[in-house]
């Protein structure tokens, strides 16, 4: 019966667009995702000099506030509404009534936009929260420890909640994952096209809140604690209360991540949320791009992006030329490109440039020549000694 039900939903569904036009779309949206996480890591260690290697960690948040908080909320609201849902409340029914019930919200939303709407924006909502609160958690190591410990740390944490997730069914629906509603069903068309868009949206915003925040004072307040933090503290200011409120602001950012890519594919699973993939990434692309320069993480979002998208979608004509499998060409170009950039390129492809701060030249400040009379000193503290 639920395999019946979930069959003629999709068979309603709109036909989805393929070819050169999916791989637009597939570029447009995954660019969006990790541009948000890697500029969320700019914010983190470009300008404050905080090493997070566990941006998987506020991904999954995102990811799992959807599988396991508002997708429960979806089902009650809609269950509330008359439609005739099956219960939900144990982890065998969770799972195997998921494919029927998700069918069946989607065909409320369907004939609902306002409530998509809603259900999309309490997501966001939620996901920036909890991330936040994961934000707190990792900053409680992250005062106490060195950078190397600290990047520990944050590596373990990132396997530690997929194995939580891999373990806890009514998460997200364990080994075998669970669909998500989708919230953009009452669009009548591909629901890739409008993910990628307001996904791309989300990138544009987080852009500009970062930039603002970057070109006030708390801004130049984070890059002088990357220059030094002993002299920052000397001077009365709370490194920590510094530190923990950029990891807080920063994974909340990133959750939203979690959520757009749970939105993109409808499904959501613990497999797909890997370190390597939420991480390091998200770190090649900031280190190509240049630390420190939100342009910077554009472009190397932007190369890198672009770069994994064709090998994924052309592998067959691409294999012909290795004698290797392909599926180890990412894992190449990762390793490769990062050691490349490191010894040829260690600033990025844009360097940092100097904060722009209204009222303040720093060209002229450069370049401006200071005249000094060394000899008057000496003679003005002789006539004041003759004085006394």
């Amino acid at each position: 019966m639920y395999a019946n039900i979930a069959l003629g939903v999709l068979s309603s569904l709109p036909t989805a667009i393929t070819g050169t036009n999916r791989l637009i779309v597939d570029i447009a949206m995954f660019f969006g995702l990790l541009v948000i996480v890697a500029m969320a890591l700019n914010f983190q260690y470009g300008n404050a000099g905080i090493p997070n290697m566990g941006c998987a960690v506020q991904v999954i948040v995102g990811a799992f506030s959807v599988s396991s908080i508002v997708m429960r909320v979806m089902f009650t609201v809609v269950a509330a509404a008359g439609v005739p849902l099956t219960d939900w409340n144990n982890d065998f029914n969770w799972v195997y009534a998921n494919p029927a019930n998700v069918g069946l919200v989607n065909q409320y939303i369907k004939t609902n936009a306002m409530m998509g709407v809603a259900f999309f924006l309490f997501s966001i909502a939620v996901a920036v929260v909890l991330g936040s609160l994961m934000g707190y958690l990792l900053a409680l190591p992250a005062i106490r420890l060195r950078a190397t410990y600290l990047m520990i740390v944050l590596i373990t944490m990132a396997d530690a909640s997929q194995i939580i997730g891999r373990n806890v069914v009514f998460i997200s629906g364990g080994t075998l994952g669970v669909w998500i509603p989708n919230v953009f069903a009452w669009y009548p068309g591909d629901v890739g096209v409008i993910s990628a868009v307001v996904t791309l949206l989300l990138g544009l915003i987080s852009f500009f809140v970062f930039r603002t925040m970057l070109n006030s004072p708390y801004g130049r307040l984070m890059r002088s604690m990357r220059e030094n933090e002993v002299t920052l503290a000397s001077v009365g200011k709370n490194v920590v209360g510094i530190r923990r409120n950029i990891l807080m602001f920063a994974s909340g950012i990133t959750a939203i991540a979690g959520v757009m890519n749970c939105y993109y594919l409808q499904f959501s699973a613990e497999s797909g949320y890997q370190r390597a993939y939420w991480t390091y990434w998200p770190w090649l692309m900031l280190i190509l791009g240049g630390p420190g320069n939100n342009a910077g993480t554009f472009l190397g979002a932007a190369l890198i992006i672009a770069l994994r998208r064709v090998i994924i979608v052309f592998k067959f004509e691409i294999q012909q030329f290795f004698f290797f499998p392909i599926a180890y060409m990412e894992d190449i170009i990762l390793g490769g490109l990062l050691v490349f950039v490191m010894i040829f390129r260690p600033n990025g492809l844009i360097p940092e440039k100097l904060l722009y701060i209204p009222g303040v030249n720093y060209t002229k400040m450069i370049k401006e020549d200071v005249k000094v009379d060394w000899r008057a000193a000496p003679k003005s503290r002789a006539k004041k000694e003759a004085k006394k």
